[in-house]
This record gives C-alpha cells, sequence and structure tokens, in this order.
C-alpha cells in the first residue's frame, strides 16, 4: 500500500467503482458519473440518478487541418456545443487523437455543454511531418498552433489542456513557457525524463544509437490502433529526452492550475514522478510568494495502470476531467461578470 507521502497532504486517492452491469453498452460506471453509449440513444450522460443529456449525436464533430509553425498540416477532431470555450485534448507517445479515452472524453464533455478539440501531434495519426521519440518543445509549438487557431479563427476561449503520457508533458511544457490557460490535466506524464528509455529500447540498441548516431527500428504499438510503427531513434532524440528537466519546467508554472492524475499501478512511469511533479509545482507557487491552498491537485487511481484500461479506470478521468472543465467554465464566468 502506498503511503501518503510528507508534504503531500493535497493528493487525493480514488478507488474506482467496480459495479457490473448486465447493460450492454455501458462504457462506465462509477458513483458520480455514467456514460452509456448505445446504438439506440446515442449517448446518454448522468450524473448520480440525474440523466443530464441524451443523444449525443445532436453535437456535430468536425475534423479540420490546423497548420503549425513549421508549414505542416495538423488532422484535428472538434467536438463544437456551439459553448464559447474549448478543452483540447493531446495524446501520448506513437497515439492519436482517437487514442486512450479520448472520444468518450470528448462525448462526456459535449454532455455537459463543452466543446473540446483533439488532434494527431505532427508525425503522428493522420497529421503531416516525421515521427519521433523526442520532440516534446516541437509538440508544445504544435499545441500553440492549435491554442492560437481557436482563438483567432475560431473565436474561442481555451478552458483546459488536457494530455495523457507524453502528451501530459506537453501540457506541463506548454503551461511552464506560455501559462496562459486557465487548467491543464496532466494523465500520467513522466517527472523524471532519464526513466523508461532503456526499458523501451535495450541496452545494445542505445549503445549503437551511442556509436552510429541513428538506428532504423520497427515497434509493435497496441495503442490509438494496432500497427507496426517503423521510425529512426536518434542519438539527438535520446538526449533531449535525457536533459529535459520536467521538474523545473514545473516549478515554472505560475497562472495554470494543474489537476495530476495518475495510476497507481502504472508500470511505464511510477506513480512517484506524479508526486515529484506536485512537489515541483507546489515549491515554484513558494518561491513566487502565491497562495498554496488547492491550487495543484493530484489524483491517485488506485489500481490503475498507465492506460487506465479497465473502464471504472477511465470512469474516474473523464469523470474527474469534466468536474474540473466545468469548475474552470463557472470561473470564467464569474470574472466576467465582476
Amino acid at each position: 500500500m502506498l503511503q501518503r507521502p510528507r508534504g503531500l497532504e493535497g493528493h487525493h486517492r480514488h478507488r474506482a467503482s467496480k459495479h457490473p452491469s448486465t447493460q450492454p453498452f455501458i462504457y462506465s460506471h462509477c458513483p458520480f458519473f455514467n456514460l452509456r453509449l448505445s446504438p439506440t440513444i446515442g449517448f446518454e450522460a448522468s450524473i448520480g440518478s440525474r440523466v443530464i443529456v441524451k443523444a449525443m449525436a445532436q453535437h456535430e464533430e468536425r475534423t479540420l487541418s490546423i497548420t503549425n509553425s513549421f508549414g505542416e498540416r495538423l488532422a484535428a477532431k472538434f467536438v463544437d456545443t456551439g459553448s464559447d470555450d474549448v478543452t483540447v485534448l493531446c495524446h501520448g507517445y506513437a497515439s492519436g487523437k482517437d487514442g486512450f479515452c479520448f472520444p468518450e472524453l470528448a462525448s462526456a464533455l459535449a454532455a455537459v455543454g463543452r466543446s473540446s478539440l483533439r488532434f494527431d501531434f505532427a508525425g503522428n495519426g493522420e497529421s503531416e511531418g516525421t515521427f519521433s521519440f523526442g520532440g516534446y518543445m516541437r509538440e508544445v509549438e504544435d499545441l500553440r498552433a492549435v491554442v492560437a487557431w481557436l482563438r483567432e479563427q475560431g473565436g474561442r476561449r481555451v478552458l483546459a489542456i488536457v494530455g495523457h503520457s507524453k502528451g501530459g508533458n506537453v501540457v506541463l511544457l506548454y503551461a511552464s513557457k506560455y501559462d496562459d490557460v486557465p487548467y491543464v490535466v496532466n494523465v500520467a506524464g513522466r517527472g523524471v525524463m532519464s526513466g523508461g528509455i532503456q526499458e523501451r529500447f535495450g541496452s545494445e540498441t542505445l549503445a549503437r544509437v551511442q556509436r552510429e548516431g541513428s538506428v532504423q527500428l520497427q515497434q509493435r504499438v497496441e495503442r490509438g490502433g494496432a500497427r507496426t510503427l517503423t521510425f529512426t531513434l536518434t542519438q539527438e532524440a535520446v538526449s533531449e529526452r535525457m536533459s529535459l528537466d520536467m521538474l523545473a519546467a514545473a516549478r515554472r508554472i505560475r497562472h495554470s492550475r494543474v489537476l495530476t492524475l495518475h495510476g497507481t499501478a502504472d508500470t511505464v512511469i511510477p506513480v512517484g514522478d506524479a508526486q515529484l511533479l506536485l512537489g515541483a509545482m507546489r515549491e515554484g507557487r513558494r518561491e513566487q510568494g502565491e497562495e498554496q491552498d488547492g491550487w495543484h491537485e493530484l489524483v491517485l487511481v488506485e489500481g490503475a495502470d498507465h492506460f487506465f484500461r479497465r473502464p471504472e479506470e477511465a470512469a474516474v478521468v473523464v469523470q474527474r476531467v469534466v468536474k474540473c472543465v466545468q469548475r474552470a467554465a463557472g470561473e470564467g464566468r464569474a470574472a466576467t461578470a465582476v
């Protein structure tokens, strides 16, 4: 059993509900939030016993093309409810806009009247560009291009940015550099960037990369659609990843509020990384003389792995993100009224 670390008393544990259901179209079920996908009703969302929306089909999902600062076309899907705010969803390593639980999250956000946009980073999915193991700051600029498009072309306010795994790192790095989005949600992002490289590629491959400068690799990828990924692993990409100081970046976040979600059974990125990130963000606020109470939050999902594979665990992610976005929307309305 993981003990609550000293000095991180603000984090919460969430034990995902495991209520079985005989209804075949239940996607997720937790004590507060339910998603039901059905060929007859389309979509139904409820909080407790209260149904808040039916027939998700009434909300439009559009495909978009947004050009990044490198001239590459980024493929995106925009679920538009007509709200003046948008939540942007950022996928993880070698995944895509329809990976993780992002389509379900987009539907859940639409169910409470919130628009969302999810996209493929350059070199991933349907977007142009070259896939890279590194490229973290380039992906930050991809996200910047999306945020700018929503503001300038779409006339929308970007309320929150949500990222899973590598996408979690990207949204934190975005907040560290630009700090202009009210809420950031980091789902299972990495805190110590030297971790996981040898586990993924092996010492022999890394030695070859160091010796030769690059190695062509093929990797079987299950997330975002099963496929074989062919790419070039370069020493530059490995060095970039190794030199990236996520804790220093986290300390620089001043205005954005950060919610971190992490599974206690994550074997890809240890839960300790989430605790280190929370500590760094709080340290940064102390250094800036800012108040601490609840500004940054850590939620540990009991028993969840890196991909929150069980429906009840994915439901925790969906429920927490929807709650966060609704809170941000409420704060935005209150600020406008003042």
